[in-house]
């Protein structure tokens, strides 16, 4: 099964659950702004699967916001404010622990999926996508610029792998995993691809953005990874720590159709030799 597969047999069993409840529990007194409560945790569940963290984060707030106006801005003269703000205050709480669950399960089982389907394009250490798959990406991309005219750029990651050779391997292997997996997989939107390439290189694929865009969202990355060594009391003094590489297609199309090509030959990590 494809994630996408699983993201809308989510959402059909909630819906119909939603819709369930809404027939068997709604009260008269307060029929519209109940029934518009129970829509918007469908509203919190898509955001959050299909958008992951941060589109979990817009639409509960966005639910909170629209569902606020009918529960107090329609509310029956027959329930008082008191009652209004506790089902206000239980609802709200419903949406934050949808909203978190369905962002969850976008940024862990979206590559869980793809790994199951086709287990030779995921990372062994990250769980990420691995190079093959990457080309492949970009191969896509370039195909819906060809027909939409819809840019793309990349970003690579690449830590210095002289600051972790003094741990021990156990460390090393624990630290990319987690530069992949929380730090990198986990700053990015739901809608962006991350592959580890091979030893301490990671790549973001930021589908219908420019370069100015990735500029951005690659500084904002960056300085998660600064501030996940630092943590684990690594000098990132040097400007050589981190280093990034930011492509845009197409302009840097030659760039992007020769990496396309590497990639798809490459090795995948964990045969590429230790990290």
């Amino acid at each position: 099964m494809k994630y996408s597969r699983f993201e809308l047999l989510a959402v059909a069993v909630v819906l119909c659950a939603v819709v369930g409840t809404i027939f068997a529990t709604v009260s008269d007194s307060n029929r519209v702004a109940d029934i518009v409560g129970q829509l918007m945790i469908v509203v919190v569940l898509i955001g959050g699967l299909h958008y992951g963290r941060k589109g979990a984060l817009i639409s509960f707030l966005i639910a909170t916001g629209f569902y606020a106006i009918f529960a107090f801005g329609f509310r029956s003269e027959s329930i008082d404010m008191a009652t209004a703000a506790e089902v206000f205050g239980i609802r709200v709480g419903i949406f934050a622990i949808v909203a978190f669950v369905a962002g969850e399960l976008n940024v862990r089982l979206k590559y869980l999926f793809i790994k199951l389907e086709h287990h030779d394009y995921v990372d062994s250490i990250t769980s990420l996508y691995n190079s093959k798959y990457l080309s492949k990406l970009i191969e896509k991309y370039i195909s819906e610029f060809d027909r939409y005219g819809s840019k793309f750029s990349l970003t690579s990651f690449t830590v210095n792998p002289e600051l972790l050779e003094p741990l021990k391997k156990k460390a090393r292997v624990k630290m990319v995993k987690d530069l992949g997996n929380s730090v990198i997989r986990g700053n990015i939107r739901g809608a962006d691809e991350a592959a580890r390439l091979e030893g301490t290189t990671f790549t973001v694929l930021f589908p219908n953005t420019n370069f100015d865009g990735a500029t951005c969202a690659s500084i904002r990355v960056k300085g998660k990874i600064t501030g996940y060594l630092e943590r684990h009391g690594l000098d990132t003094d040097d400007d050589e720590t981190i280093q990034t590489e930011i492509l845009e297609y197409p302009r840097d199309k030659d760039t992007v159709e020769i990496m396309a090509v590497n990639l798809q030959n490459a090795s995948p990590p964990e045969k590429s030799g230790p990290v």
